[in-house]
């Protein structure tokens, strides 16, 4: 059965997602954590990736996300509020 998903957490700490996961199994609310690259701004040359080309600290480029059914998303965000990172959606979600 398809779930329809609302983004309740973005971040690139790791140890932050881990915390915000458990917080929402101790809620008792089902998430979908999903951990990826972002992709680098497209165009000429776009394979090579400007923050780890020729850089000895690169910058982090992995994206923790967290998902949680939409009927669910009120919960959730009260669960996570002032305990993780604050989330800044740029457009994702509902």
């Amino acid at each position: 059965m398809f779930v329809r998903k609302a983004l309740v957490y973005r971040s690139k700490d790791k140890q932050d997602w881990e915390k915000a996961q458990e917080l929402l199994a101790q809620a008792g609310l089902e998430c979908f954590p999903f951990a990826g690259q972002e992709p680098p701004v497209p165009g000429c040359g776009a394979k090579i990736d400007p923050r780890k080309f020729m850089n000895k600290n690169p910058v982090p480029t992995t994206l923790y996300t967290i998902q949680v059914a939409v009927a669910d998303r009120d919960k959730a965000e009260a669960a996570l509020a002032d305990k993780v990172l604050p989330v800044r959606s740029y457009g994702f979600g509902i």
